[in-house]
């Protein structure tokens, strides 16, 4: 195929970002042995597998990227009409992203947890909390999140934002997300 090549995705092949979700059915028929990373999405997009494109390019992306991904869709999405704690969960991710510590990791916990599990800015608050370090609570035996909990997030908090965007056009918002991605994965988008 003719795809760019995905240059801020390490993994090799497709089949080894598959490995890391539960993919489809539908998306599953189109996985080829030793298909590029590239190819697999190009494959998804003829398709119009935009929601399956959504979890690959979620699991595909390094953590800090897909995150930054999240917040911008979630901008698009949302623009100014954020509510409070959306606004300081949002506003803990984006600062992880900027300075990518342990302080600024562990201090989105508290904007998740306040926005809710139904707010896609709680989840991408929720995916930086949980891409690496202790995880557990207060006085608790340390705990490293579970595998890929990241990645999951960041897929669960774009789809979210999906719906904030006009509802007659959630198809063609999926899509326009997925192609940001892509092109965040090609190293155009900062």
């Amino acid at each position: 195929m003719g795809a760019k090549p995905l240059v801020r995705v390490t993994a090799s092949t497709a089949e080894e970002v598959c490995a890391r979700f539960n993919v489809k059915k539908e998306a599953f028929a189109l996985l080829r042995h030793g298909m590029a990373p590239a190819d697999f999405v190009e494959a998804l997009i003829a398709n119009k597998q935009y929601v399956n494109g959504i979890d690959f390019m979620a699991h595909a992306l390094p953590a800090r990227e897909a995150v930054w991904w999240g917040c911008l869709c979630l901008q698009h999405a949302c623009g100014d009409n954020f509510s409070p704690t959306d606004r300081a969960a949002c506003r803990a991710a984006v600062q992880w992203v900027m300075q990518p510590t342990e302080v600024n990791r562990t201090a989105t916990l508290a904007p998740a947890q306040a926005a809710g599990p139904a707010s896609p800015a709680a989840g991408l608050a929720m995916a930086v909390y949980q891409t690496g370090g202790n995880i557990a609570p207060p006085k608790a035996p340390p705990m490293a999140p579970p595998p890929f909990a990241s990645a999951k997030a960041v897929a669960g908090a774009v789809k979210m934002a999906c719906t904030k965007a006009d509802p007659a056009k959630i198809v063609e918002t999926q899509r326009q997300y997925l192609d940001l991605a892509i092109r965040m994965a090609e190293g155009n988008s900062r």
